[in-house]
C-alpha cells in the first residue's frame, strides 16, 4: 500500500504540474489505462505463469461496449463499466477453458490466434464500426484534468484490489501454479480453478482499461486492440518486471508513454525504443523493478555505514575491558552480587538499559565480542563466545555470578556455566536456544545474508522478535548497533547454532535456571524450552502472555518483577 500512494502521489503531482497542457494529460492517462491492463496481465503470466498473447481482445470488448452502450441507448458509464467487466470476464472464462491443456509457446499461440480472431470479428460488425472504428465517443468530463484524475482514481482502486488477490492465500495458490503444478496439485490445489480464476480476473483488468481507453480516447478501431497491443502488454511486464505491482506501470511509461513524447520529433521512433530496449535486457534482465529495488540495496549499504560510523561516535557510558588481547565494551551499574547480561544474536549491551538498577546487585551488560563496540574476531563459535565471557569475569574479579542470557546468549551461557559449574550461581535464560541449539533452514540463508545490506529487512527482522515494542527510536539504535555486528556472524550465527549441542555437559548442573518463553515467540517454542529444562535438576519454564522472543525490551517492568523474585529466592 505504501507504494501505491508514492505513485498516486507522485501521478497526482505530474498531473497537476501539466494540468493545461491536454496533449500530456492524455500521455499521462493512456500510461494509466495501460497499466491497468498490465495489472491483470502480470496476474495472469507473471504470478500464475501463463503466457497471453491475445490480452488485448479483452481491452476491445470493455472498449466497444462501452462506446455501443453509450452512443447507441445512452446508459450511463456506471452501467457501462459493469457490462465491460462482466462480457470480459465471461470471455476470458470462454479462452481460459480450452487453453487449461496447453502450455508454454502453445498456450501464447492459442490466446493470439483468440486476439485476432477477436480483432477479424470487430471489423466484420457493422455495429461496432467495422474498420472505421467509433470516432467521437463522449467524454466523462469536460476537461482532460478531470478525465485524468478520474483515470488516476481508477488505477489506484484496481491497483488495490490486487492487492489482497495477491498477498492471501488465494494468491499464494497462483505462484504454486506457476512454480510448479505438480507439487502445486499435491497440495491440493484445484489447477483448472486456479488458471480459469486468473483468466478471468486479468480479463477484468482488460475489460476496466479498455472503457477507459474509449472514453480518454474518444475514437477506437480494431487495429487499436490487435496483435501490436497485445505484445506491448507483454512486453510491459516483462520490460518493467514480471510478478510485481509496479513493474506494469514502469513498462507502460515506457512503451506506452515515451513514443508519444517523441512523436513530435523528428527522430524515428525505432532509434528512441529500440536501444532503450536493449539497455533494459541487458541491464535489468529480469525487469526495472527488480533492478530498481537490487540498485536500492546497493545503495543503502553507505548509508547504513554512516549511520553506524556516527552511532560509533555517540557517547555511551561504560568502559572496555582488554580479553585476550580484545576489547570488550560493557556497561556497569551497582555493588554486590554480580548479574551479568548476555545478548542476543543481532544485539549488544543496549537492550539491557532499563535492567541495570537492581538494589543490592552488581549488574553488567558487555557487548560481547563481534558485537556492539567490542573488538572482531576470526570466528562466530559459541565455544569462541563462552571462553571470551571466562577471561572477561576473570578480568573484572568476578568468582562467581548470575547469567542473565537472551537469545544466542542464552547458548553462550548454557556453553559457559555448564562447562564452569562453580562460577555461576543460576541462569535465567530468556527465549534462550534449547540445549540442542536452533536450526536454521538452508533456504533461510539468503535472507539472512541481505540483513548486512539492506536496512529495511533488517528493521523487519528485529521488528518481529519484538512485536509488543513500540520504542521507535529504540528500534532504529538496535538497527545500528545490529549493523555493527561482524559481517561473517550474520549468517555464522545461525550455522553454529544450527550446530549447537550442550545436552552432553548439562548433566550435574544443579544450579537454579529459569527458562523465560513468550507466546508470542517466532523462534523458540515451549517444547525447545522443556528439551532443556528436562535435563536440569533444578529448572523451570515460564510461559509469557502478551510478549514475543524479547521481554527485555517488550515489557522490561514485568521482566525486572521476574528477575527480582527470582533473586529473592535464589540469590
Amino acid at each position: 500500500m505504501k507504494k501505491l500512494v508514492i505513485l498516486l502521489t507522485l501521478c497526482l503531482a505530474a498531473g497537476l504540474l501539466f494540468m493545461n497542457q491536454n496533449f500530456m494529460l492524455t500521455i499521462f492517462s493512456k500510461v494509466l489505462i495501460f497499466s491497468i491492463a498490465a495489472l491483470g496481465l502480470n496476474l495472469l503470466s507473471g504470478y500464475t505463469g501463463q503466457i497471453s498473447l491475445g490480452h488485448g481482445a479483452f481491452m476491445a470488448i470493455g472498449a466497444y461496449v462501452t462506446a455501443v452502450f453509450t452512443m447507441k441507448f445512452q446508459l450511463p458509464f456506471a452501467f457501462n463499466l459493469l457490462a465491460s467487466v462482466v462480457l470480459a470476464g465471461l470471455l476470458g472464462l470462454l479462452i481460459g477453458i480450452p487453453a487449461l491443456r496447453l502450455k508454454g509457446f502453445y498456450l501464447a499461440i492459442a490466446t493470439m490466434a483468440f486476439g485476432v480472431a477477436v480483432e477479424q470479428l470487430i471489423s466484420a460488425m457493422d455495429v461496432f464500426g467495422g474498420h472505421t472504428g467509433i470516432y467521437n465517443i463522449p467524454r466523462l468530463f469536460d476537461s482532460r484534468f478531470g478525465m485524468y484524475l478520474f483515470n488516476l482514481g481508477m488505477f489506484g482502486v484496481m491497483y488495490a484490489m490486487m492487492l489482497p488477490i495477491i498477498n492471501s492465500p488465494f494468491g499464494m495458490r497462483f505462484k504454486m501454479v506457476r512454480d510448479s503444478e505438480s507439487a502445486a496439485n499435491a497440495f491440493g490445489v484445484n489447477l483448472t480453478r486456479v488458471k480459469l480464476q486468473a483468466f478471468v480476473i486479468s480479463a477484468v483488468y482488460g475489460g476496466v482499461a479498455g472503457a477507459l481507453y474509449a472514453h480518454t480516447i474518444r475514437y477506437i478501431s480494431p487495429p487499436d486492440f490487435g496483435l501490436g497491443i497485445s505484445i506491448n502488454l507483454l512486453s510491459m511486464i516483462i520490460i518493467g518486471g514480471m510478478a510485481t505491482f509496479e513493474g506494469g506501470f514502469i513498462g507502460a511509461i515506457i512503451i506506452a508513454g515515451i513514443p508519444f513524447l517523441f512523436s513530435r520529433s523528428s527522430v524515428p521512433m525505432s532509434l528512441i525504443i529500440g536501444p532503450l530496449l536493449i539497455i533494459f535486457v541487458l541491464f535489468f534482465p529480469h525487469g526495472i523493478a527488480y533492478g530498481l529495488a537490487s540498485l536500492g540495496r546497493n545503495i543503502q549499504y553507505p548509508y547504513i555505514r554512516f549511520r553506524v560510523f556516527l552511532e560509533r561516535r555517540r557517547k555511551r557510558s561504560g568502559n572496555y575491558a582488554e580479553v585476550y588481547r580484545q576489547k570488550m565494551f560493557y556497561a556497569e551499574k551497582g555493588e554486590g552480587p554480580a548479574i551479568v547480561y548476555l545478548h542476543g544474536n543481532l544485539g549488544s549491551g543496549i537492550w539491557f538499559d532499563q535492567l541495570m538498577d537492581i538494589p543490592g546487585y552488581r549488574t553488567i551488560a558487555p557487548d560481547m565480542v563481534n558485537f556492539g563496540l567490542s573488538s572482531r574476531i576470526d570466528d562466530s563459535e559459541i565455544s569462541s563466545y563462552a571462553k571470551y565471557l571466562g577471561g572477561f569475569l576473570d578480568v573484572l574479579k568476578i568468582d562467581s555470578c548470575f547469567l542473565v542470557a537472551h537469545s544466542l546468549g542464552g547458548a553462550v551461557a548454557q556453553q559457559f556455566a555448564y562447562e564452569h559449574k562453580d562460577k555461576v550461581k543460576g541462569m535465567v535464560l530468556v527465549d534462550s536456544s534449547s540445549v540442542y541449539g536452533l536450526k536454521t533452514p538452508e533456504e533461510s540463508y539468503p535472507i539472512i545474508a541481505l540483513y548486512r545490506k539492506n536496512r529495511a529487512i533488517l528493521k523487519k527482522a528485529l521488528k518481529a522478535i519484538m512485536p509488543e515494542m513500540n520504542d521507535e527510536k529504540f528500534i532504529e539504535r538496535a538497527v545500528d548497533y545490529a549493523n555493527m555486528m561482524n559481517p561473517a556472524s550474520f549468517e555464522g550465527h545461525a550455522r553454529t547454532l544450527s550446530g549447537f549441542n550442550a545436552a552432553h555437559s548439562a548433566n550435574g548442573f544443579n544450579r537454579p535456571v529459569l527458562f523465560l518463553v513468550g507466546k508470542k515467540d517466532i523462534l523458540i517454542t515451549e517444547q525447545m524450552a522443556r528439551e532443556t529444562v528436562d535435563l536440569l535438576p533444578q529448572a523451570e519454564v515460564m510461559l509469557l502472555d502478551g510478549v514475543g522472543h524479547s521481554i527485555i525490551v517488550e515489557d522490561s517492568e514485568l521482566f525486572l518483577r521476574i528477575l527480582r523474585n527470582y533473586l529473592e529466592t535464589y540469590g
